[in-house]
Formats: C-alpha cells, structure tokens, sequence
C-alpha cells in the first residue's frame, strides 16, 4: 500500500466525484487536502500556496508520503516549490481533468493558464491524462501556441509529454441494480422518447444546441425532457427560452441533489443527448449510458473514444435495430471506466511509478 498526498483546488463537479470514488476503491492510503469549487481561475494562481498551507495547518508534513498527487487546476511546479525541505524530491503524479488549451472560451484567453498546464506537466514526475482526447489535443494546441513565441527551444514537447504520460478513464460508479427500468426505444407511435441533457448549464454544453434540438424534433418525434445539471447565477439565455418554449414536455428541469434520485432520471431516460462544445472525458454521459440510455451524441470530442464503432452516429431519427445489442456493446467498451476497474488501473500506474522514477 502507498501512502499518497493528494491536493484538490477546486472540489466540486467532476472532480469531486472523482476524488471521492478514487479513495473508496483504491488500495492505497489517500490524505486529501482540497479548497471550495469556487473562481477556477484564481484557484489556478494561487492554489499551490494555499494548498501548502493548508497542509501544514492540517499536519500532513509530520512524516513524508510515497507519492504527491496533484490534479489539473493546481500549478505543480508551484506546489513543488512551496514544499517544506525534504518534500520537494517526493515524486509527483498529475491528473490531468481538463487542460487550457483546448478549453472553448466566449474572451480571448490568456495564454499563461495553457502555460502553467504545460510547466505543471514537465516539472511532474509522471502525467495522467483522463482521455486520448485531452492528451492529443493539448499535446498539438501547445505545439501551434509555442509556435508563436519568439526563439523559443522547446522543440520537441510533444514527444516529452508522451514520454512521460499515460490515459487512464475516470472511474464511474454503476448505478444499483434496482434502479434500472425498461428503455422506450420506439421512434413512432403514441409513447414519448425520453432524453436527458446531463449538464452543467453553461455556454461551454451548447445550451444554444439543445435549443435548436428541440425546436426542430420534439413534435414530430413526441420527445419528452430531462434536464439535469448544475446551474449557476448566470443562466445561459438560450436555457431560459428552452424552459419557455417546451414548459409542456419537461419531465424534469434542475440540479439533483440525490444521487438516488438521480440516477432514477437516468433510468427513465431512452437517450443521453449532450450538445457540448468540449468534453475531456464526460462523466454524466458515462453514467448515462450505465444507465442504459442509447447515445446521442456528435462524432468528436472524447465520445469517439468512449464508444465503439457500432454505437456512434445514432440519433432517434436512426435508432438501432436491436438496442440490447447496442447498450450490450457500450457497457463492454466502458469496461475500464467502471470504478473498481478504472480505480485498480490508476493503482498500478502509481505502483509502477514508485518503482520506475
């Protein structure tokens, strides 16, 4: 068993859930130390300080851990630096969440937090990156934004991230047994099709997407909605006309709380829709699919790794044949992404770290 040191900056969403499903499946020993899910920009600049600080206050410096674990919003190198003597040379492993070159941004974004990713990433010991797709396509946007910097001599970064990285899925939990229920599949006829759009309510899911989804099939195919996610003070304009517009066919709008309760939408739904214009892994669309909802989803992004072949490309408008088959197919590919799986996988990996650093 290793004992790890972990440090979160922004504990909420995704990463929450992945913190906490990670320490329940894991063989390791894991001491977290975190801060509130709030101004990510802000937790990037200046997290690594607080997160040492907290770590002392906290008494996580008492004996040393096998390994330091950091994830995607903190500034490693930063973090490395604040570390009392005698921790600095602990080897440090980064999951990679997201990163900041390939995040879509409504304003011209700085540079410096696509940067710090990179700095973070070469001052690692070792690199997890969540998806093919966040590696890939941070790997080709920092080679076209170093490609504007005058002299610079870092040549050959693309082949030194590969070296010193790896994927590995984010673990999902299934949902309980009990809470799965027969999937409408029809595309005619009197019953409804159920979707879910799973969510957060900003500009980066393409509410403006789901908008024009729904005006142009919820009639002619009958289509009822399930609306999840988190919400926030600015709610996408395009949302509160959705919640207008089709007010007669929402099963359910809003955040749910209960994991139980949420997973009872999930159930309910035939397929997951997602309209989004990034997506690094995809976590409620994982959880969708577990669920037994057929995949709405376009053909980019990281959905063209988490589906086979036989699954991409299906929409209502072109269901399959034979649903069983095709949710058999998904839940088959997904294998690696199921918690225990995807956790004894992320295990290893820091296993071997430790004996190959």
């Amino acid at each position: 068993m290793i004992d790890i040191l972990a440090f979160e900056s922004f504990d909420g969403g995704s990463h929450r859930q992945f913190r906490e499903t990670i320490t329940r499946h894991s063989k390791h020993h894991w001491v977290w130390v975190t801060r509130p899910p709030r101004a990510w920009k802000w937790r990037m600049a200046i997290s690594a300080i607080e997160l040492v600080d907290q770590a002392k206050e906290q008494g996580c410096f008492e004996s040393p851990p096998d390994l330091i674990f950091v994830t995607s919003l903190i500034d490693a190198a930063a973090l490395r630096a604040a570390l009392p003597r005698g921790f600095r040379d602990i080897p440090i492993v980064l999951y990679m969440h997201e990163n900041q070159v390939s995040y879509p941004s409504r304003d011209v974004r700085d540079a410096s937090f696509a940067c710090m990713n990179l700095q973070s990433i070469l001052t690692s010991d070792y690199v997890i990156f969540n998806s093919h797709w966040n590696r890939d396509s941070f790997t080709s946007g920092i080679v076209e934004l170093l490609s504007h910097s005058p002299d610079h001599t870092l040549d050959d970064v693309d082949q030194r991230i590969h070296d010193r990285s790896t994927v590995a899925w984010v673990p999902v939990e299934l949902p309980p047994a009990d809470l799965r229920v027969l999937h409408n599949t029809a595309c005619v006829g009197d019953s409804p099709i159920r979707i879910v759009w799973p969510h957060r309510w900003e500009h980066d899911k393409g509410p403006d997407e789901l908008l024009s989804i729904a005006r142009d099939h919820s009639e002619s195919l009958n289509l009822r909605w399930i609306i999840l996610g988190e919400q926030f003070r600015e709610i996408p304009e395009a949302m509160k006309t959705f919640e207008t517009e089709f007010v007669d066919r929402i099963d359910h709008v809003g955040f749910v709380e209960s994991k139980t309760e949420y997973w009872k939408w999930l159930g309910k739904a035939d397929w997951v829709l997602s309209t989004a214009r990034h997506e690094f892994f995809g976590v409620a669309v994982v959880e969708s699919l577990f669920a037994g909802c057929l995949p709405w989803l376009p053909d980019r992004l990281s959905y063209t790794e988490l589906l086979p072949e036989v699954a991409r490309g299906l929409t209502p408008m072109t269901a399959p044949q034979d649903s069983d088959s095709i949710r058999g197919s998904i839940t088959e590919h997904l294998f690696m992404a199921v918690a225990n799986n995807a956790v004894d996988r992320i295990d290893q990996i820091l296993a071997n770290c430790l004996v190959n650093l």
